[in-house]
């Protein structure tokens, strides 16, 4: 029990150190270039170019709805520590803006050729941040509350509602900074992404999961009708207790994993989940679409 309590301790002091890394990529480098690169950040950067209101104070104001709606609908999925991931980083943006006030003079922006640099740098030291809040179980909400709400109403897979959302953003950065700004936005979220991916899931590029569970049913429409991908699942014999249970076997990307890792906790606590890394992959549901047929069953 102790055990438990230092490690829960533990997580939320990560993700606090996460949100104070990512604050810190927020206020040197997007805000000043004025990059806003998607989700619930991305428009609170657009909010506060347009009318002043602190940046810190939007992205609570943006996403405690989102929470709360995320809490109705999802349950316990939404919990405390999405909650702190939200505070936390709503807190730390304001208050590294206070300790350091030329924070936003890091790099001179009136150069259009330093753009680049924050771009660049604003994406890793952002990926780092989140990746940091991710790994410990947290997240700061925006487009994965709404991605979530997409996929449970609308059954649009969680990996294309985190794009949708996104893409909004940036168009709407278009529309206001130029199409320029919004095409440093899209390269700044996607060295974000990479940091992100690389910091949770390693170097490779794809992953194959083995899921032991008791819940096939459940983690079966977790892959094919939320993930869009597919897989194949045969039954083992636990070696102790003897009991029978199905294990599943799929291919995923970085991204995709962590959703199917937060998926599979909602529906089955006791899942046994084991991740290795694979070379090359090439098939139906990874290098193409899968495409669902009601009429016939594949993998």
């Amino acid at each position: 029990m102790k055990r438990k309590k230092i490690k829960i301790l533990k997580d939320y002091v990560y993700i606090y150190i996460g949100t104070i890394i990512a604050s810190i990529a927020i206020n040197a480098f997007l805000v000043p270039s004025n990059l806003a690169p998607g989700g619930a950040t991305g428009l609170s950067i657009l909010i506060n170019y347009m009318t002043g209101i602190p940046v810190g104070t939007l992205i609570f104001a943006i996403n405690i709805p989102l929470f709360l709606i995320g809490v109705k609908i999802f349950g316990k999925a939404y919990g405390a520590k999405t909650l702190a991931g939200i505070s936390f980083l709503s807190f730390n943006v304001e208050i590294v803006k206070k300790i350091v006030p030329e924070i936003d003079k890091l790099i001179d922006f009136t150069n259009p050729g330093n753009i680049f640099l924050g771009t660049l740098y604003g994406g890793v030291l952002m990926g780092v941040g989140l990746g940091t809040v991710i790994k410990n179980g947290g997240t700061t909400g925006g487009s994965d509350i709404v991605s979530g709400i997409l996929n449970k109403f609308f059954k649009i897979p969680i990996g294309q509602g985190l794009i949708m959302v996104d893409s909004i953003v940036v168009l709407l950065a278009a529309y206001i900074f130029g199409a320029e700004k919004a095409l440093y936005a899209l390269i700044n979220l996607y060295a974000t992404g990479v940091v992100i991916n690389k910091m949770i899931n390693g170097v490779g590029d794809a992953k194959m999961v083995y899921i032991i569970t008791f819940e096939l049913e459940k983690v079966r429409k977790i892959i094919v009708e939320d993930l869009g991908k597919t897989g194949n699942y045969y039954q083992a014999e636990a070696l102790y207790s003897r009991s029978k249970r199905d294990v599943v076997t799929t291919v995923l990307r970085n991204r995709e994993l962590y959703l199917l890792k937060e998926l599979i906790a909602e529906v089955d606590k006791e899942a046994f989940v084991v991740v290795s890394d694979v070379h090359e992959v090439m098939g139906r549901g990874y290098t193409f679409d899968l495409e669902l047929n009601t009429k016939k069953k594949g993998n």
